[in-house]
This record gives C-alpha cells, sequence and structure tokens, in this order.
C-alpha cells in the first residue's frame, strides 16, 4: 500500500478501535467504582418492616443487613394472610467493598402454606407458595440500599433513602 493510502488508513482503524484495546480499570488496591441508580428498595407489603440501616457500613454489618433484608423481602413475599405459615432462611454468599459502597450476595429459599376455610367444605383449602433458591446482589452505600437481580438491574420499587 502507497504511504499516502497506508497512513490515512491507519490513523481510521485507531480512531474506530479507540477505548477498545486497554488494561483493566483500576487495580488491586483501588476499588472500581460502579455506577447504580438512584433510590432505596422498599420492601412488598406485609407483616415484616424494612430493618434499620447500619449506622457503620463495613463488611460484617452490611452482611448482617442485606440478610435481614432479604429474608424480610422474601417473607414479605410469600404471606398472603394472617393464616400463612412462612418459612424462609438466608445466607451471605460475599460481600465485598468498592469505591461506591459494598456489593453484597444473598441467598435465600423457602416457602409458605396459607390455609382457610373454603366456602362449602369441611376441610380447610391450603395455598402453597414455593419461593425456592434465589440470590440477589445488593447494594449498599451511605445513601441507599438497591436490590439487584442476576442482570445487575434493581428489582422491586425504588424510593429516597428513609422515606
Amino acid at each position: 500500500m502507497p504511504p499516502r493510502i497506508a497512513l490515512p488508513a491507519l490513523l481510521s482503524v485507531a480512531l474506530l478501535t479507540a477505548g477498545c484495546v486497554g488494561g483493566p480499570v483500576g487495580s488491586a488496591d483501588q476499588p472500581t467504582a460502579t455506577t447504580f441508580p438512584g433510590g432505596t428498595t422498599e420492601l412488598p407489603d406485609g407483616p415484616k418492616e424494612r430493618p434499620d440501616r447500619p449506622e457503620t457500613l463495613n463488611e460484617s454489618s452490611v452482611g448482617e443487613y442485606v440478610k435481614t433484608f432479604e429474608y424480610r423481602y422474601a417473607y414479605n413475599s410469600l404471606h398472603y394472610s394472617e393464616h400463612s405459615e412462612v418459612h424462609v432462611e438466608c445466607e451471605v454468599d460475599s460481600v465485598e467493598q468498592r469505591a461506591s459502597g459494598y456489593a453484597a450476595t444473598v441467598t435465600c429459599y423457602g416457602y409458605s402454606n396459607t390455609g382457610g376455610d373454603a366456602d362449602g367444605t369441611a376441610s380447610p383449602t391450603v395455598l402453597h407458595a414455593d419461593w425456592g433458591s434465589q440470590t440477589f446482589t445488593y447494594h449498599v452505600d451511605g445513601d441507599a440500599t438497591r436490590r439487584l437481580d442476576g442482570d445487575g438491574e434493581p428489582t422491586g420499587t425504588d424510593v429516597p433513602n428513609g422515606e
């Protein structure tokens, strides 16, 4: 290729691929910043209230907080009436500090049985709901708690923190 054509072609390729090639962002010593949508995830309606956020954020306090939050989220999701027997168990899979706060992954499994008398029958009717085993990642920072699905998208309703 003649030099007059090679140089513009090389510059075009460089401009088109700018930003596509490079080293890792951040380093092992410094967490990578991640942007999350605003707001705090609200619990579904039910008998359990949102847990108090920890005053000091660290791996231990965030782990316990998201475990309690997800337990109450699952419990409320499985609770249908005062006749519901809800069984939920949760465990923290990981907690990682990031530049933007903490990322904590929690897995819960559970089910509920809701009984009640059906009109015209002598025996109670039972509704069974199975939560299965579900894993969610929470982002917790100084201002908000966000519950994210497997694709990193917020779940539930987001409201400003403390409202």
